[in-house]
């Protein structure tokens, strides 16, 4: 049976709704709500845990494990403590590898002075620095006006003559007592002492090919050694005098001992 028409001018119908569903015609049923003193209580705990914590406002550290501190790590600082006398104890080293191979490279094209570009002062510039050998040109490039570092031997005592190995690598130096001191050229540190003369070590010279030292003391003894400090062979050159400088010659195969006079003495038979 069909529902009889309805008109345009009736309201429409009211349906009920079904049950165990919430009414939202009516506002939310009001909870009871905690006390004023719990709040506060909440509020204080809450700034207590973050005047504590030092990592609460950054989210990185929030959410990570604390670590379990040791009684003698609180005594003593703390382990960063130690780390940071470990790294001050670390030597201050000076490469000069840079400047040297930017030599060596900009010779294969550089013709004269005035192909060599300007170095301006300014960071950018860094490393584009070249070693004194360089700019000779320019002696204001020369001025060594930054002190390093000074370096003290094991026994003090004057130091009378001084001389670089053949790879620029060590130092070496001859002292009052006769003592060869090697030196690291980059850390500054002695590497190793060699007793080398009886006497005070008065002069020191490599041979052009880079093959020999000779070496001279307070005694005129002249002493031939190899790069890896090797004694060959040592005589007297000037009986009771001291020598006080050395030099080789251009063929390298002869030297000369400058006491007064000028002694030329062969490499191959010395005498």
């Amino acid at each position: 049976m069909l529902a009889p028409p309805m008109s345009n001018g009736a309201p429409p119908p009211r349906f009920s709704a079904p049950t165990g569903m919430p009414d939202l015609s009516m506002p939310p049923p009001q909870h009871p709500s905690t006390s004023s003193q719990q709040q506060q209580g909440g509020i204080q705990a809450s700034r207590d845990y973050m005047q504590n914590n030092n990592y609460f406002m950054r989210p990185a550290y929030r959410f990570k494990v604390p670590v379990n501190t040791r009684a003698e790590d609180a005594l003593s600082d703390g382990p960063g403590r130690r780390l940071r006398k470990n790294v001050s104890n670390v030597r201050r080293h000076i490469d000069y590898t840079s400047p040297m191979l930017n030599y060596l490279q900009d010779r294969l094209w550089q013709k004269d002075r005035k192909d060599r570009p300007r170095i301006q002062p300014d960071t950018l510039y860094q490393c584009k620095t070249l070693p004194p050998c360089a700019t000779r040109d320019n002696p204001v490039d020369c001025v060594m006006s930054r002190f390093v570092r000074a370096a003290m031997n094991k026994v003090k005592c004057p130091v009378y003559a001084t001389c670089w190995t053949p790879e620029g690598k060590r130092l070496i130096t001859g002292a009052s007592s006769g003592e060869f001191t090697l030196w690291n050229g980059t850390a500054f540190n002695f590497e190793t002492i060699l007793q080398a003369h009886g006497s005070a070590v008065r002069a020191m010279q490599w041979s052009h090919n880079e093959q020999w030292m000779i070496s001279a003391d307070h005694d005129g003894y002249v002493k031939y050694w190899q790069p890896n400090m090797n004694n060959v062979h040592m005589f007297i050159a000037h009986k009771d005098e001291p020598i006080r400088s050395l030099r080789y010659t251009y063929c390298t195969l002869s030297f000369e001992a400058n006491k007064c006079l000028f002694l030329v003495l062969h490499l191959q038979t010395p005498s």
